[in-house]
């Protein structure tokens, strides 16, 4: 079972912007390492562990062998050589570049999953429509934030009407595009459909409105969050100017 969280959308979304900014100025191993183990950890208490690897998994392991290919075997560095074969060079130096470059990506991605998975879709929407921002801001992150998973809907739904009727059942690769080919154009009719539907309700009442007007759901907020928001942005913006401003003037 998984654990809400009670805190503002948007004061995850500003110490996950903080942490990535500062561990990725900082650059350090050990301080990646730190932040991964921080983020399983409130993975596993929130109940969101598994989803949190899964998802990790399928975007760090294609990246983590990219990086150890460019920079771990096909390295022209000399310094530190392991061994050699051809043109792959396997050096110290560039197996420790790739595992810094893989550790400050791996501390963006999981980051950025676990925020995904922590923050509420509803009250993130929410928490944008009770901000001074403009409506459209709003229904555009909501619009973009439910897409995916309406069309994931509609097009299980054209399969299974298109599996009662005996069309698109055929297996292998050859099935599997014969079974795209007969799905994207229903598809991509509904979606325009449903595009045009949704233009005409929104001009139907008046959108944006004007004025005051009722919202059905609040979000909780607190002056102590709004603090620590204040003091995430700061360290998001000025942590990696302080940390640096002092290597710039270096040869």
């Amino acid at each position: 079972m998984s654990k809400s969280i009670n805190l503002h959308p948007f004061t995850v979304l500003a110490l996950a912007a903080a942490v990535v900014t500062m561990t990725t100025a900082v650059g350090l191993w050990w301080l990646s390492c730190a932040v991964l183990t921080a983020c399983v950890l409130v993975a596993s208490w929130t109940g969101y562990l598994r989803r949190l690897a899964v998802l990790s998994a399928a975007i760090l392991i294609p990246t983590f062998a990219s990086l150890l290919l460019i920079h771990g075997l096909v390295s022209q560095e000399t310094s530190g050589l392991i061994a050699a074969a051809g043109p792959f060079r396997v050096t110290e130096g560039g197996l420790e570049t790739a595992m810094v470059l893989g550790l400050r990506t791996a501390v963006l991605v999981v980051a950025g999953l676990l925020c995904t998975l922590l923050i509420d879709k509803h009250q993130l929407v929410a928490a944008i429509d009770l901000s001074p921002a403009p409506p459209q801001v709003g229904y555009l992150l909501a619009a973009t934030l439910f897409l995916l998973p309406h069309m994931a809907e509609k097009q299980r739904t054209i399969g299974q009407a298109q599996a009662l009727r005996q069309t698109g059942t055929g297996r292998g690769l050859s099935g599997w595009f014969q079974r795209v080919r007969l799905r994207a154009v229903p598809l991509v009719l509904a979606s325009l459909q449903d595009a045009h539907d949704r233009s005409a309700h929104l001009s139907a009442r008046g959108f944006p409105a004007a004025g005051s007007h009722t919202r059905l759901r609040t979000v909780a907020d607190s002056v102590s969050q709004q603090r620590i928001r204040w003091i995430a942005l700061l360290c998001a913006l000025l942590g990696p100017i302080a940390i640096l401003a002092p290597f710039w003037g270096s040869p």
